[in-house]
Parts: structure tokens; C-alpha cells; sequence
């Protein structure tokens, strides 16, 4: 994968939510098979970062059931997760897993790769007609240059 952004974002962020906020998006799947989730993040500095928790996607159609591993992030690592682009260029810091600032529990994922974007993703399936609720919460400690985005494909 090459190391840089998304051009389709279901959601993207160029003004920072400075307090956790909870975002949501619907979607029907269009083919029975696996999508992956992509964040996106780009961080000023090591002190001006994004902060992902609570991350949910429930199939509607399944009796409400979570497509995602370690959505909470709490077992205090990345398991389900795939992190990308963490080490190009992204100056005294990268995405990890942290004990600060996070919405609930012990742990969340900080999205602090500078002037350059770090990627999460999680693969998982979906079935023609399905619908999905995807659902987390995102807050940053940021700057207007700061970016984020999220992406299903």
C-alpha cells in the first residue's frame, strides 16, 4: 500500500473536534465478500493528536452482531488492527496505543504521525444487502492543519 491518502472518505476532518464526539455512518453492502476499514490520520506535532475509541460496526441485518475486533482497543494493543505508514516520515511520532486521554476504558489508538498520514484498518465481511452502523468516537488536541478521514472499501 502506498503511504498516502484516500481520495473517497465517507468521512473526512480538516476542523477538529476538540471533545470526543461520537460519529456514525450507514451504509448497505453491495456484495458478499470482506471491506476494510481505513482511518486516516495526520498530526501537527507530538503534542497535537488524534485520539480513535469505542470504534463498533454492528450488521443490522445479524442481529445487531460486531463485525471488528478490539474496537476499544482494550487489551492495550492492536490486535484486529493493521497499522500502516507509521515509520515514513512521520518525524518523533507515530500511531500507537495509549493510556491518555481515551473515552472510556484504559486504552484508545493516537493517531500522531506528523505532516504526514499513518493508517488503521481492520478487514472484515460483509453480505449483499446487509445494512451496517459503523460508530467511534474522535477527538483531537489539534491544530487547523491537522487531517483525518475514515474510508470503507
Amino acid at each position: 500500500m502506498p503511504c498516502v491518502p484516500s481520495n473517497n472518505y465517507l468521512i473526512a476532518y480538516n476542523v477538529t473536534p476538540i471533545t470526543y464526539q461520537m460519529q456514525t455512518y450507514t451504509y448497505t453492502a453491495t456484495f458478499t465478500g470482506m471491506n476494510i476499514l481505513e482511518f486516516g490520520f495526520k498530526a501537527v506535532n507530538q503534542i497535537k493528536t488524534w485520539h480513535l475509541d469505542d470504534v463498533s460496526l454492528i450488521d443490522k441485518n445479524a442481529s445487531n452482531a460486531e463485525m471488528l475486533v478490539n474496537g476499544g482497543f482494550e487489551n492495550g494493543s492492536l490486535v484486529g488492527w493493521q497499522m500502516l505508514c507509521s515509520n515514513n516520515n512521520c518525524g518523533l511520532t507515530v500511531g500507537n496505543i495509549t493510556q491518555s486521554n481515551c473515552h472510556t476504558g484504559s486504552y484508545c489508538y493516537e493517531g500522531a504521525c506528523q505532516n504526514a498520514y499513518d493508517f488503521l484498518r481492520q478487514t472484515f465481511s460483509v453480505t449483499s444487502g446487509h445494512v451496517y452502523i459503523l460508530s467511534f468516537w474522535l477527538y483531537t488536541n489539534g491544530h487547523h492543519s491537522q487531517a483525518a478521514y475514515v474510508n470503507i472499501s
